[in-house]
């Protein structure tokens, strides 16, 4: 007795089912959406504070004292600064996520091709007579890949990752060093706010002094104009630096991820920035330039990554097999096979190798760039500090001349041989002097800032 039509069908559903049964046993993954919402985001963003408790346990971890005896801290400090920073700036976010979605690549890169099974049912018109018209086939198809293309597949992927992975390394030294210099440029401006204020003082009390002096006839009147001109001119100096003052202050939150309000308040210091550190040798500054920067290792890995890419491809001059087995039922009749084919590389793979092949000369090149740049900008940073120190102590020199000059000028007012003026103008030069000094201090940090940008080394403890 011939099989009915739907007893054909219902065999080739259960034959279609028990070749299904090893998929279906595999858990799928489920969507799960999630929306991005910029006013949430935003909000989030601007909600953003430095007495958030959140961050307490890691500046706790980095060796905060004044994290672990309360909170609220009352002040910070730069490596305080630096520690709210790497968990705040969206730069290390990007690059952390950067890193998981490279490391997720290698599960996919270790993962063998899947099966595929095909299913072509065909329909007799004319059939024999007590003949089945349906001719039912199943035939899966399984690559076997040969030439260890999967292992090269993977290094490729594993390289990969942990470029990704130094790149985070890299972007928190730019997120640290960038909080560095703003901290800076804000002492900076304090510091020149300062100065600038007490010049306005002295300004005011020597126009006072000579205004009295003019009074009395004893000294003429165009000597007191130019002394209220220059109190004009440092009074827009002094507005002027109030201004940067403010804008220091909205560049170090910018740098360290968060809204410019959340610093307001905030008692922000650098207890040792006028005290320059002593340099390491040079050779340790070389070294770590040349070898040890995380820009230079995670270059390393990117030719690495070129390279595995390389031999993947001429991995793939070697045929892939694929099995095809089968189960056909041909009219009432049932036939199974066993079929094996093989991936012809006919052009030998030629395109593609000579390809990858300049992807990794490429990747070298790319290194070396970086690192006979990284040996430049460390020759140039250590040239500069060395005669930015030069020039702040002679300008320490040069302020310790005028505070003498102050000091004779006073001992002689007292002696009743020289008059408040005369102080005052001295204190004048003096302040200058302070002026010149901050400044000098400034460039000097600034030098240091990128002789340890240059060799990717902290050299002194914030």
């Amino acid at each position: 007795m011939k099989p009915s039509v739907p007893a054909l069908v219902s065999a080739a559903i259960r034959f279609g089912i028990f070749a299904l049964a090893p998929l279906a046993l595999s858990a799928c993954t489920a969507y799960q959406p999630q929306l991005l919402d910029p006013s949430a985001t935003a909000a989030d963003f601007s909600r953003r504070r430095l007495d958030d408790t959140a961050l307490r346990q890691p500046l706790i971890d980095v060796g905060s004292r004044e994290a672990r005896r309360a909170w609220p801290m009352g002040s910070w400090s730069l490596r305080d600064l630096q520690t709210v920073a790497l968990c705040y700036h969206p730069e290390i976010a990007v690059a952390k996520a950067k890193a998981v979605s490279a490391t997720a690549a290698i599960t996919t890169a270790d993962t063998a091709p899947n099966p595929v099974l095909n299913f072509a049912p065909e329909y007799g018109v004319n059939p024999g007579s007590g003949v089945s018209p349906w001719v039912l086939g199943f035939s899966p198809d399984i690559t076997i890949e040969t030439a260890g293309k999967r292992h090269e597949r993977t290094t490729q992927a594993q390289h990969q990752a942990n470029s990704a992975a130094l790149a985070i390394a890299d972007k928190s030294w730019q997120v640290i060093s960038a909080v560095r210099s703003a901290l800076a440029d804000l002492e900076v401006a304090k510091r020149r706010l300062s100065v600038f204020e007490e010049q306005q003082r002295n300004d005011d009390e020597l126009v006072a002094a000579l205004t009295a002096r003019v009074s009395a006839g004893e000294s003429p009147h165009s000597e007191l104009a130019v002394y209220q001109s220059q109190r004009g001119r440092n009074a827009i100096d002094l507005a002027d630096a109030r201004s940067r003052v403010e804008a220091a202050q909205a560049k170090l939150a910018d740098a360290m991820g968060m809204p410019a309000a959340a610093l307001r308040g905030v008692v922000l210091g650098w207890a040792s920035f006028e005290k320059l550190p002593p340099l390491p040798s040079e050779a340790k500054l070389r070294k770590s330039a040349v070898l040890q920067r995380s820009d230079l290792l995670a270059g390393l890995e990117d030719y690495a990554a070129a390279d595995a890419a390389l031999r993947l491809e001429i991995a793939k001059q070697y045929p892939d097999i694929h099995l095809n087995p089968g189960y056909t039922f041909d009219q009432g009749q049932s036939k199974w096979a066993l079929g094996v084919g093989l991936t012809l590389p006919v052009d030998r793979n030629l395109g593609p190798i000579r390809e990858a092949t300049a992807k990794r000369d490429e990747a070298a090149a790319v290194f070396q760039r970086l690192q006979i740049g990284a040996s430049g900008e460390l020759s140039q940073a250590l040239a500069a500090y060395r005669a930015d120190l030069a020039r702040l102590k002679e300008v320490e020199g040069l302020l310790a001349i005028q505070e003498k000059e102050v000091e004779n000028a006073t001992e002689l007012s007292h002696g009743g041989e020289g008059s408040r003026s005369a102080v005052l103008e001295a204190k004048g030069t003096a302040i200058q002097a302070k002026l010149a000094i901050v400044d000098a201090t400034a460039q000097a940090r600034q030098s240091l800032g990128q002789l340890q940008d240059s060799a990717h080394l902290s050299i002194e403890s914030p």
